[in-house]
């Protein structure tokens, strides 16, 4: 009944390689795409940065360096919860702006129209990114449909928040130069 000292030291160590496994959220074939389109927010950071607006310029380059570190191996753990709060904060800083800020006073109607047009396609891609990762990680249920798409929508949620950020960027910075004359 008594195990060896030598069998017990060894269970421990196989219950610790079994806690050390990490735990993928999704494979790198579907992760690699977004670990790139994460790194397009450094596209609104350099514009930011050109036009002296340096507090949002280092809101996307972290956002993006953490966001491009979490998809590289998408592991649940601290760099998930990174991720998931810093975009949240980024995500909150850029829409309050862009409310406040993208309006037809500021720029050119064309310019608001499509900027919340924008943001409706950007929040339907999160949405369908989310459904169609779920319904492909149901066990047993993998949909053709759905098997791979989820993180297409979500690298083009990546790609239209380049250009909403930019917008916005863009925005502010009018409203500045107004406010000057």
């Amino acid at each position: 009944m008594n195990k060896e000292p030598e069998e017990e030291e060894k269970e421990k160590e196989e219950k610790k390689e079994e806690k050390d496994i990490d735990i993928f959220v999704a494979p790198y074939k579907a992760t690699r795409w977004l670990t790139f389109s994460s790194l397009l927010f450094i596209i609104p950071s350099i514009y930011s940065y050109f036009i002296q607006s340096y507090y949002f310029s280092y809101v996307l380059v972290f956002c993006s360096l953490i966001s491009a570190n979490y998809w590289r191996r998408a592991t649940y753990g601290w760099r998930r919860n990174a991720d998931l709060l810093y975009s949240k904060f980024a995500f909150v800083t850029f829409v309050s702006n862009g409310i406040y800020y993208v309006r037809p006073v500021n720029v050119h109607i064309g310019i608001c129209v499509g900027a919340y047009v924008g943001l409706f396609f950007l929040c339907y891609c999160f949405y369908l990114s989310g459904k169609l990762y779920n319904i492909q990680y149901v066990p047993k249920e993998k949909n053709a449909n759905g098997y791979w798409k989820w993180f297409h929508y979500h690298a083009l949620f990546h790609f239209i928040m380049m250009f909403e950020q930019c917008i916005i960027i863009y925005s502010m910075n009018k409203a500045i130069i107004n406010k000057i004359r």
